[in-house]
């Protein structure tokens, strides 16, 4: 292995830190990764949902997309271990690179080996060392040790990750919706709008698991890659053999530069005095020092040897015994010279906690004493007060001339309150249409729900149209034109007798 041309920084890390070097891995290569696994997983996706909507089973696309997972991990995992050790290769390369990979460990990933949470671990074993299985059995009850758990919490949190990003999608489909088209509950839902739609949703549903499964799937992958590397920098010492490696490299240009000086020096050299004889190479202790050894020093090494000798010295001995894992550490004697600062701190400690506890009670004042006076000193129209967002709680009369009323206040530039009194004529209009109680709390979407229940389509526009209105002046400052605001005044709900 051609350690030398690595990209990352080879060093012992912690497990969590490998993972934070496979996602940074993934972010540098992230142009190279996913138009790779786009090419070769949205094929299969297409053929998986085909082929469930062939047989008559739409949800047999999903089940076979979620079960190709071990099959769409080689692409990845081939991006970036070349792109670690060379340049990341495109798209084609990685789709041509597949037939280098075995596909032996893929067969048993999509079979026996499915439900594994060790894959992102197992994958750079099977598919990038090219080992035989006894070896690599060999190779993966060393490799996996200490690493078991770190890779089920791997497995088992990009999972839930998945899983998030699943719901979340739906959950934002139903925020966009408008609330009037909010099903009235989640079973009448399932059961009749999801189940006379089962295809599209079941289809709808594959897609978004796909999208889900194409943003995490790959970052799964590239924390494996990473933790098999660091624990191969930990079992095969890569950082020290790169060190070396690059030190070996220095001395080399080094050594060719003293033969180019030696060169050089040469010819300068043969006009010199001839040299004088070199030492002999010294090899042993008393050459080194030049003190020969003394009859003290032969005594000292017999007696050293006759210790040795000693059963009670020499020899080795394997001692098992029990020990508590969990050990209560001793005393440590307090030191007090410190003791008047740790009491200064535990003053100064509760003196902020009351500082803190006075500003939240002044600003709880504050806010009651200012809503207070906000109340007392401006206090909200007679007319607003009680046709707000939603219908007054104790609501007056209706005049008996809706019309000339709203008329009157819109030409008199109160055009809120006309519209306001427009939408609390149709909505008591709608309660005794239905023959339902005037419900006081009922909000703009709960009467267009009870519209949805009217017999007549045209009705249904009717009051659509009205409660819209009034939604955009309320909410949004619009009003309508004065042709408009016709228009709304003619036929029901404002004039009952009238036919919609």
């Amino acid at each position: 292995m051609e350690l030398e041309r690595i990209s990352v920084v080879l060093r012992p890390r912690e497990s969590r830190e490998a993972l934070d070097l496979g996602a940074a891995m993934l972010r540098a290569n992230a142009g190279a990764v996913w138009p790779a696994w786009f090419a070769f997983s949205v094929p299969l996706f297409v053929l998986c949902n085909a082929l469930g909507l062939l047989l008559g089973l739409p949800w047999l696309g999903l089940l076979l997309v979620w079960w190709l997972k071990p099959l769409f991990d080689r692409v990845p995992l081939y991006v970036l271990s070349r792109a670690v050790f060379d340049r990341a290769p495109r798209w084609r390369e990685s789709l041509r690179g597949q037939r280098a990979l075995p596909w032996g460990p893929t067969m048993a990933g999509l079979s026996w080996l499915r439900i594994d949470s060790h894959r992102a671990l197992r994958l750079p074993l099977e598919l990038l060392e090219g080992a035989p299985r006894r070896q690599r059995v060999a190779r993966w009850k060393v490799l996996r040790r200490k690493l078991v758990g770190e890779a089920s919490l791997l497995a088992w949190g990009c999972l839930q990750f998945e899983l998030v990003l699943f719901l979340s999608a739906w959950l934002l489909a139903l925020w966009l919706l408008p609330q009037e088209w909010w099903p009235a509950s989640f079973a009448d839902f399932f059961r009749h709008d999801v189940h006379g739609a089962a295809t599209a949703w079941t289809l709808a549903a594959s897609a978004v698991d796909y999208l889900a499964m194409s943003v995490v799937e790959p970052l799964y992958v590239a924390c494996g890659f990473a933790l098999y590397l660091n624990r191969r920098t930990e079992l095969e010492a890569w950082d020290i053999d790169l060190a070396f490696r690059r030190l070996r490299a220095r001395l080399q240009d080094l050594g060719k530069l003293l033969c180019l000086l030696l060169c050089l020096g040469l010819p300068l050299a043969g006009h010199a005095a001839t040299p004088t004889p070199k030492a002999a190479p010294v090899s042993t202790p008393q050459q080194v020092f030049r003190q020969p050894l003394d009859d003290g020093d032969q005594r000292f090494a017999a007696a050293a040897a006759q210790v040795y000798r000693d059963p009670r010295f020499g020899g080795e001995r394997h001692v098992r015994r029990w020990e508590l894992k969990y050990t209560s550490r001793p005393a440590q004697p307090v030191n007090m010279g410190m003791a008047p600062l740790r009491l200064l701190s535990g003053v100064l400690n509760a003196l902020l906690w009351l500082a803190l506890a006075a500003v939240v009670a002044a600003l709880a004042w504050f806010a009651w004493r200012w809503s207070g006076g906000l109340r007392e000193q401006s206090p909200l129209p007679s007319f607003e007060a009680k046709l707000s967002t939603t219908v007054d709680a104790t609501p007056e009369a209706l005049p008996r001339d809706v019309v000339g009323a709203a008329r009157e206040l819109w030409q008199a530039q109160h055009r809120r309150e006309a519209l306001a009194l427009l939408y609390r004529c149709c909505a008591e209009r709608i309660a005794q249409q239905l023959q339902l109680p005037f419900a006081v709390d009922a909000t703009e979407a709960d009467w267009l729900r009870h519209a949805t229940a009217l017999d007549d389509p045209a009705r249904t526009r009717r009051v659509a149209a009205i409660v819209r209105t009034w939604q955009f002046a309320a909410y949004a400052g619009r009003y309508p034109d004065q042709v408009a605001f016709e228009r709304l005044l003619d036929g029901w709900p404002l004039q009952p007798e009238t036919a919609a």
